[in-house]
């Protein structure tokens, strides 16, 4: 806390965007009422739980909330979508996803991630949202919702999908990168070795006295090295890097760099191992009114050891705050 402290008062004053985008689909979503129930914890692996939904309109989707906690247990979560298969009625392969981390005693809340592709839902097109969870989370489900979903489930993560009663889902879709009022991403990202697109985003505002503040990425090498770029400079406009990591961009100055290194397990990993394709850095903030208006620039890049660039990395968009 000391360390953020300093760093902190280091950084410059300026103000930020203090809209928060709304949702381009959601259901179940008007208030924030869920049920009181949780999941239970599995010894064979993470929980899988699939909601059958079918597009209303062409959506090019980028990220996904639901309303859930995390009171019990420190916990990964993933939120993917999942191509039909109309014939065993049922989710049939991976489209692409995301994951996140909600540390023990996380009260309800929307939380989510952005996905690692972007995904092109076709109007009338048949879809599952599928959640996977370690145990002991919050059950996305309002039992007075209008919208009613076909669930089936994998307690485990192992065995054939199996039919549940139906959920009213709370979720909440998203056509753009996630953010948060006073924090919004910027600048582009850029992949590496394998199909996935790396992004960087957090499910807490940046307020002041917030100590489980974090910055997350999700879609970018399992087990790797990992450094978080944070910047002062609110003017400053991304940077190609050129022909040492062709196609990628330095979205934020450089002031400060915080190391860490990305997961490598499972939704039920402790933090010290993490979840694969995803890292955090943990940020706390401290409750001092003389950072009140700070601005903060952010950015993940990632080590890519099967990658052919002479910067063998992967680099998430950019985030810029302001301290509240």
């Amino acid at each position: 806390m000391k360390n953020t402290k300093l760093l902190l008062a280091g950084l410059l004053l300026c103000s930020a965007v203090t809209a928060q985008t709304k949702p381009c689909f959601s259901t179940n979503d008007a208030n924030n009422n869920a049920s009181r129930l949780f999941t239970v914890k599995s010894s064979l692996g993470p929980n899988m739980f699939a909601v059958k939904w079918t597009a209303p309109s062409l959506l090019i989707a980028q990220g996904m909330r639901i309303f859930t906690a995390s009171r019990y247990r420190d916990n990964f979560h993933s939120l993917e979508i999942w191509s039909d298969d109309p014939v065993l009625q049922q989710p049939k392969a991976r489209m692409g996803g995301g994951t996140y981390f909600l540390p023990k005693g996380t009260p309800g809340g929307w939380y989510g991630t952005n996905f690692d592709q972007v995904q092109v839902l076709q109007k009338g097109k048949t879809y599952w949202f599928v959640w996977i969870e370690g145990g002991w989370s919050g059950i996305p489900h309002d039992k007075q919702g209008k919208t009613k979903l076909t669930l089936k489930t994998k307690i485990g993560g192992v065995g054939n999908w199996k039919g549940a009663v139906p959920w009213g889902f709370k979720c909440r879709l998203y056509c753009s990168k996630l953010d948060q009022k006073f924090m919004v991403p910027v600048g582009k990202s850029c992949g590496g070795s394998t199909a996935q697109t790396p992004t960087a985003f957090s499910n807490t505002a940046p307020n002041l006295g917030n100590g489980n503040f974090r910055i997350e990425g999700t879609g970018v090498p399992s087990g790797a090295p990992a450094w978080l770029i944070l910047g002062r400079n609110p003017n400053f406009k991304p940077i190609s890097l050129g022909s040492i990591a062709p196609g990628c961009w330095l979205n934020t100055d450089l002031f400060f760099l915080f190391v860490g290194r990305s997961g490598s397990g499972n939704q039920q990993s402790s933090p010290q191992v993490g979840a694969a394709h995803h890292v955090m850095f943990p940020l706390g903030l401290p409750n001092d009114p003389r950072l009140k208006g700070l601005f903060i620039g952010a950015q993940i890049a990632v080590f890519d050891k099967g990658s052919s660039r002479p910067l063998p990395m992967v680099f998430t968009n950019g985030l810029r705050m302001t301290l509240q």
